[in-house]
C-alpha cells in the first residue's frame, strides 16, 4: 500500500522515494529469507512506515499548496495531524496537537511564564523537561509565533507571548473556579435522594420515613430526602427518565431490566362513593356489586400502566360498563350519588370530605402490588442504602 502510494507521487523527492523503497526491499531480503529477530524487524518496519507516511504527506502538501481544493479539503493542519498518527510521540502528546489548546497546555504555558525556567516549571507540573519543551513547541506551531525566547541566559516571553499568556492566565483561573463551583454543586445534588410514590397512603409514607431515619442513625450515608407525591401515577417511568432516584409505588410490568424491583406488600381494590350510595351500606363488597356502577377514575395522563392493569381486572370479572376518566389536573371525587371511584383502595379519601365513604373489595385474589424500585445501574451509596432500608422496613412491618 505504501509502495503504491509513493509511486504515484511526482516531484524532487524521487531519490528519497527510491532510497526508502530500497531499504524496504533490503529489510525483506535480509530478514525474511533467513533467521531473524521478529522484534527488531517490527521496529524497523514501524520506523520505515512513519518515514513513508511523512514523505507522502509532505509531497501531497507541496503539490496541493497553491490549490483551492487543498485549502478546502486538505488544510495543512489536518495533513500534519495525519502524518503524526503513526508516531508514538504523537500519541503521547495528542492532547496538545489538536486544533485548539486544551486547558492542561494553557496551564503549562502559564506556569512556565511564572518560572521562566523549564526545569522549575517541569518540577511544578510533574513533567520531564523534554515533554514540556515539546508541548511548548506544539503551542507555538499552533499560534504561529514564538511564545518564549530561549537562550543560554534563560527563558523570556516574547511581546506576543506576554499578551497570550495573560489571557491564558485568566482562562485557567476561570476554569479552576468554575470547576470548583460545579463540583460543589454536583456534590450537593448527589446528596439529595428523591423518593416518589403515593405518599398520601399512610403505610407507604411510614415505610419511607422510618427507612430514612434508620439510614441516618446508622450513618451508612449522609443525604437529604426529597419526597415527590405521585398518587397512582406510573413511578417506573419517572425512574427511567431519571426524575427520581427511588420509587415506592405500584408495579405492573415484570419486563423492565433497567429497573431493580423488590416486592413490599399488597393493597386491595376498593371504591370511594357518596355516603348516600347503596354501595356504602353493604357489609360485603365484591366485583359483582360493581357490574352496573357508574365508574370514574383518574386521568389517563402518566397512568397508562395503572389503567391497563385495571382494565384487565375488570375484564376478568365481566365488568363491561365504560369507565369515565377525568381530565388532567382534576381531583378525583364522586360527582353524583350514583358515581363510584374505582381502583386502588385509599381509606384516607374521607379526609377530603365528610360525605365520602371508602370501602375495600373482599376479593383478595386481585390486588395492587407495592414495590420498591430503583435503577439497575444505580451506584450512589445513599440511594442504595435507602433502598435497602425501605425493603427491610416494609418486610419488618408485614
Amino acid at each position: 500500500m505504501v509502495r503504491a502510494s509513493l509511486r504515484d507521487l511526482r516531484g524532487p523527492s524521487r531519490c528519497a522515494r527510491r532510497r526508502l523503497l530500497g531499504r524496504f526491499h533490503g529489510i525483506a531480503a535480509k530478514d525474511v529469507s533467513g533467521s531473524f529477530d521478529l522484534e527488531r524487524l517490527l521496529a524497523k518496519l514501524e520506523y520505515m512506515l512513519v518515514k513513508a507516511v511523512r514523505l507522502l504527506v509532505s509531497e501531497t502538501e507541496r503539490v496541493w499548496s497553491d490549490s483551492e481544493r487543498a485549502q478546502r479539503f486538505c488544510p495543512r493542519l489536518r495533513l500534519r495531524q495525519f502524518s503524526m498518527m503513526f508516531s508514538g510521540e504523537a500519541v503521547r502528546n495528542a492532547s496538545v496537537e489538536g486544533d485548539a489548546m486544551d486547558i492542561r497546555l494553557c496551564e503549562e504555558l502559564v506556569v512556565l511564564s511564572e518560572s521562566l525556567s523549564f526545569r522549575k516549571a517541569s518540577e511544578r507540573l510533574f513533567l520531564t523537561q523534554s515533554t514540556l519543551s515539546k508541548h511548548v513547541a506544539a503551542a507555538e506551531r499552533e499560534v504561529g509565533f514564538r511564545i518564549f525566547e530561549r537562550s543560554s541566559q534563560g527563558v523570556e516571553l516574547t511581546a506576543g507571548g506576554r499578551v497570550l499568556v495573560e489571557g491564558l492566565r485568566q482562562v485557567v483561573a476561570l476554569y479552576g473556579s468554575s470547576l470548583d463551583r460545579a463540583r460543589a454543586c454536583q456534590a450537593k445534588a448527589d446528596a439529595v435522594v428523591r423518593v416518589a410514590g403515593p405518599l398520601l397512603n399512610p403505610r407507604i409514607a411510614s415505610v419511607i420515613s422510618e427507612a430514612a431515619l434508620r439510614v441516618s442513625h446508622s450513618q451508612e450515608a449522609v443525604f437529604q430526602l426529597a419526597m415527590v407525591e405521585t398518587g397512582v401515577r406510573d413511578c417506573p417511568v419517572k425512574l427511567m427518565r431519571r426524575e427520581v432516584d427511588v420509587a415506592v409505588g405500584f408495579w405492573f410490568d415484570d419486563d423492565l431490566p433497567e429497573l431493580h424491583c423488590e416486592h413490599l406488600f399488597s393493597i386491595p381494590f376498593g371504591i370511594a362513593c357518596h355516603a348516600t350510595s347503596p354501595l356504602a351500606t353493604k357489609s360485603h363488597l365484591s366485583f359483582d356489586d360493581l357490574a352496573n356502577a357508574h365508574m370514574i377514575s383518574y386521568p389517563m395522563q402518566d397512568r397508562e400502566a395503572y389503567h391497563a392493569y385495571v382494565r384487565k381486572v375488570r375484564k376478568r370479572h365481566g365488568i363491561d360498563m365504560p369507565i369515565e376518566h377525568l381530565e388532567p389536573d382534576t381531583l378525583c371525587f364522586p360527582q353524583t350519588t350514583d358515581s363510584v371511584i374505582f381502583g386502588v383502595f385509599f381509606p384516607d379519601y374521607v379526609r377530603f370530605g365528610g360525605d365520602i365513604v371508602t370501602r375495600p373489595l373482599d376479593d383478595c385474589a386481585e390486588r395492587f402490588e407495592v414495590c420498591a424500585l430503583c435503577r439497575a445501574d444505580e451506584t450512589r451509596s445513599a440511594v442504595l442504602s435507602l433502598f435497602d432500608a425501605i425493603v427491610a422496613e416494609a418486610r419488618g412491618q408485614n
